[in-house]
């Protein structure tokens, strides 16, 4: 049978665009999907407009935390420092000056006892006839009052078994002292000469008795004595020695040596807040017997004893200030490089500074006089000033050269009224001390 295209065309046409109706619950279906899109929306909607206001309210919470914290770290780290220049003047010395023991004088001195011996072997190569007396220290005791007690020179002293020893100067023996509720002798280190050449006066250490005394018994048993050192050095007789130019060179060589010790020692031991300067130190020099040893060598010692004499430095720097810079008018000042002046002792009346009760002397050299200020006085009279207000405070203070300051915040237009907020830093003048 012959086929008919058209119809099979139209056939087709139609059956593409047939409506085809949906069952009933598959039309259900989509509308309820359609309702649950547009619910979804407006939630969405709802959800997104609460969120929005969240997060502008936790934005605010934050922002202010963050001021707040930002003024708390302003607040801790606000406040001021002044970079203070104190006033400076350097001054030439050249004056005499008058110094007491006594704790009333108006310049102190302190004495210090100094006490150096050196000693070297050379060889002794010269037959010589020696006569030499044995020497040594002794420390005198003054157990008998609280008054000094004068010795004069040639007192002597005597041992148990008799041998008698002198001293060579007139000395005075301070008095008893009271200590922690007890009595202490008053005591006085000195040299002792026996009282005739031998080597029977070369004793090791022991007591002594002042035999002058007997006739006091009760000063008698308040003075005595007891070594220090043993007694040597006695000899008399035929004996090598060393040549009278090795012997010289060898007791120059150890007064140097002494010397220098002494002053390194010294310096060593002033307390703070003192000074000792160069020139303060009185000492005079023992050069004891030479002593055979080693077969042909000899034993040379030099002895040098004396007083180191110290000043409180604000004392001596504020009669120097007051001598050498017009209108002082007491103000408090400091020298750092004081110890550089050199002081020079004038002789005492008696003639022995170790026992000297006044001394005269004169200091002599430039140094920087560095005037110190009241940081307590300062710090209050800044207290809540404006900055440039500054200037109106320095005017009550003529030790300070200049100030500078930082103040912060950087905004801030005075200064803190907390004075834990004010601090300090000087400017360094540049002197070695």
């Amino acid at each position: 049978m012959t086929k008919n295209i058209l119809q099979d065309v139209l056939t087709r046409e139609r059956r593409s665009i047939r409506r085809v109706p949906l069952p009933h619950k598959e039309r259900g279906a989509e509308e309820a999907d359609e309702d649950i899109l547009y619910e979804r929306e407006e939630l969405h909607l709802e959800e997104s407009s609460s969120m929005s206001w969240q997060r502008i309210a936790l934005w605010g919470i934050a922002s202010v935390f963050l001021i707040l914290l930002g003024v708390a770290l302003l607040t801790s780290f606000s406040g001021a420092t002044v970079s203070v220049t104190p006033k400076t003047r350097l001054i030439s010395v050249n004056y005499e000056f008058t110094a007491g023991k006594d704790e009333g004088a108006k310049l102190r001195f302190v004495p210090l006892p100094v006490s150096e011996t050196a000693e070297i072997k050379i060889p002794a190569d010269t037959a010589k006839k020696v006569s030499e007396k044995a020497t040594g220290t002794i420390i005198i005791y003054n157990n008998f009052s609280d008054k000094p007690q004068r010795l004069i020179k040639n007192t002597r002293f005597e041992t148990r078994e008799g041998l008698i020893y002198r001293i060579g100067s007139s000395i005075t023996v301070p008095g008893r002292i009271q200590k922690s509720g007890q009595a202490v002798p008053g005591s006085l280190e000195v040299t002792v000469t026996a009282d005739s050449p031998g080597v029977e006066y070369n004793i090791p250490p022991t007591d002594f008795t002042v035999p002058g005394f007997k006739t006091d018994p009760a000063r008698f048993a308040g003075f005595y004595a007891r070594s220090k050192t043993k007694m040597s050095g006695g000899f008399d007789g035929v004996i090598k020695v060393p040549s009278d130019s090795a012997l010289l060179s060898a007791r120059a060589s150890l007064r140097e040596t002494v010397g220098k010790n002494i002053i390194a020692k010294k310096q060593s031991a002033v307390p703070q807040g003192y000074v000792l300067f160069s020139g303060a130190v009185a000492t005079k020099n023992e050069s004891l017997p030479p002593e055979p040893v080693d077969g042909n060598m000899s034993l040379i010692k030099e002895r040098t004893i004396g007083v180191a004499l110290l000043f409180k430095e604000a004392d001596i720097g504020r009669e120097v200030a007051k001598l050498a810079i017009p209108n002082f008018n007491n103000l408090l000042i400091e020298i750092p490089a004081l110890k550089r002046l050199q002081l020079e002792l004038k002789e005492p009346q008696n003639g022995d500074v170790t026992q000297a009760q006044t001394i005269r002397f004169t200091l002599k050299g430039e140094v920087l006089v560095v005037w110190r200020y009241d940081e307590y006085k300062l710090r209050e009279a800044l207290l809540g000033k404006p900055r440039d207000g500054i200037a109106t405070v320095l005017s009550d203070f003529p030790e300070i050269e200049r100030a500078d300051f930082v103040i912060r915040p950087v905004w801030s237009r005075k200064f803190p009224e907390n004075p834990k907020k004010i601090s300090f830093e000087e400017i360094p003048v540049g002197v070695e001390k």
